[in-house]
């Protein structure tokens, strides 16, 4: 199954981390999502930006407290990604038996699309 849904960044509080060789902070987001999916998330990032021309990297989790095609729960995602000048790329994973509610077993994975929706694929 497919759902894509429209999200907005409500508040993101950023905290500077002590890092040699680049920009380190740990970042949460708070999201609203309207679509196939409605609800909110919680993500808990961890952000480096380097001082040359290397990688940009992140890696965090987000919670999900939503609604997916009518059935009500929580889930996880995992995202890791990676940017630099002649590109990069980006995982984010349904964690396996995090679902919870009416979405108990769900797994899959998403993409975030360019008008900065979300595209989850997933099963239950």
């Amino acid at each position: 199954m497919q759902a894509t849904s429209a999200f907005t960044i409500d508040k993101k509080d950023v905290n500077p981390v002590e890092w040699h060789g680049g920009q380190m902070s740990h970042t949460r987001f708070y999201k609203t999502f309207t679509g196939d999916l409605t609800g909110t998330s919680i993500v808990e990032a961890i952000m480096m930006g380097p001082e040359d021309d290397g990688p940009a990297v992140y890696v965090g989790i987000e919670r999900f407290d939503c609604t997916i095609h009518g059935r009500t729960g929580t889930f996880l995602l995992t995202h890791a990604a990676t940017h630099h000048a002649s590109g990069g790329g980006a995982s984010w994973q349904i964690v396996d038996g995090s679902g919870t509610g009416e979405l108990a077993g769900i797994r899959g994975e998403a993409q975030i699309l360019p008008k900065h929706d979300l595209a989850l694929t997933y099963e239950l």
